[in-house]
């Protein structure tokens, strides 16, 4: 997520103008009259990502020279590489798995375009467990708290692993867990519409630390305070390595039908239909097409805060619909292993 950019102008008159008008500078009013916009553009920051302990790359539209940099909380840059457009940055110190930071940057081009930025990272985790979603409670009433849950498949740390309602390009809600160690076996359930309440407390320890409603004894319990429920029927959900990172799964649901001519391929939105195509392209669902339609989506009708979405301990995790079912009032398992029993209308 980018938190902020600035820009600075160098050059005076109708150069800094032109440049302030697509957040840039150039330095000199005689070039920015004879070349075209795009060499006048400097680089465009594209993001920002921990790749090693003590490594943090920023990749550029273009190559890139650093003019100055800094890295927030206090971390001391040993080392530069830069003229390409990944610059990296060496660090004194390891990362902390999962924990916030910012860099805080200003580049040029060749030219002398320059571009600053402010732009948060999360701490490198060389240990992101095996991770799906497993069950997940939907319901239309405001006064019912939604859930996720996610099942840990191999050990490893949660540090910097970030939930999305959505995508991490088409945010709804977002979520991103601190850093503590997890084994297979484990849940995790991560709590929506929630109320604040004193037994909302965040788990990476003691399981039985929360008692706000929904909270179980057998699972690790987080709260996403202030987030509302989740969409009822047609919208996506996804797990990432980190905020910018790679998906590790995610489930796309849909009760909508389409028709010859239906915008947006029958999701009711471009917003939806972005979702829907990034999840397929970042390998976490899969289109029996081209592009993905509601067909291809899980379709959650019949499910409710009684009757939960489950995966099916028989699906082998093969990124489609046919990996989950809704099973009956009262076979809901939040926070312990799925039902195969399956919800006839």
């Amino acid at each position: 997520m980018r938190i902020m950019r600035f820009f600075r102008s160098r050059g005076p008159g109708l150069a800094a103008l032109l440049l302030l008008l697509q957040s840039c500078t150039e330095d000199g009013l005689k070039d920015a009259l004879v070349i075209d916009g795009e060499t006048l553009r400097p680089p465009q920051l594209l993001g920002v990502a921990a790749v090693s302990g003590r490594v943090v790359e920023a990749r550029f539209s273009k190559a890139a020279w650093l003019d100055t940099a800094s890295v927030h909380p206090g971390a001391s840059i040993t080392a530069v590489e830069d003229g390409s457009p990944v610059i990296r940055l060496t660090l004194a110190e390891e990362f902390v798995p999962g924990e916030r930071y910012v860099l805080d940057s200003l580049v040029k081009d060749e030219r002398g375009n320059t571009c600053g930025f402010l732009h948060e990272f999360y701490g490198y985790n060389g240990r992101i467990p095996g991770l799906v979603i497993n069950e997940i409670i939907l319901a239309a009433s405001t006064k019912v708290y939604t859930q996720v849950e996610i099942a840990v498949l191999s050990g490893g740390n949660m540090g910097g692993v970030t939930f999305f309602e959505g995508t991490k390009s088409f945010v709804d809600k977002k979520f991103v867990f601190p850093a503590f160690e997890v084994e297979a076996g484990d849940f995790i359930l991560l709590h929506f519409n929630t109320v604040g309440d004193p037994g909302e407390i965040n788990e990476t320890r003691d399981r039985t630390a929360a008692t706000g409603k929904g909270a179980s004894p057998d699972a690790f319990d987080f709260w996403a305070p202030g987030t509302g429920n989740l969409s009822p029927d047609n919208d996506s959900l996804s797990l990432y390595t980190n905020p910018e990172g790679a998906a590790l799964d995610g489930f796309l649901y849909s009760s909508r039908v389409y028709e010859e001519g239906m915008k947006y391929n029958g999701f009711g939105t471009a917003a939806m239909l972005g979702k829907a195509a990034e999840l397929v392209g970042d390998g976490a669902w899969t289109a029996s097409g081209s592009a993905p339609f509601p067909e291809d989506a899980f379709n959650p009708k019949g499910a409710s805060s009684q009757r939960s979405i489950c995966r099916s301990s028989t699906s082998g995790d093969t990124d489609t619909k046919d990996d989950w079912h809704i099973v009956p009032a009262g076979e809901s398992t939040p926070g312990r292993p799925n039902s195969d029993a399956s919800y006839v209308p």
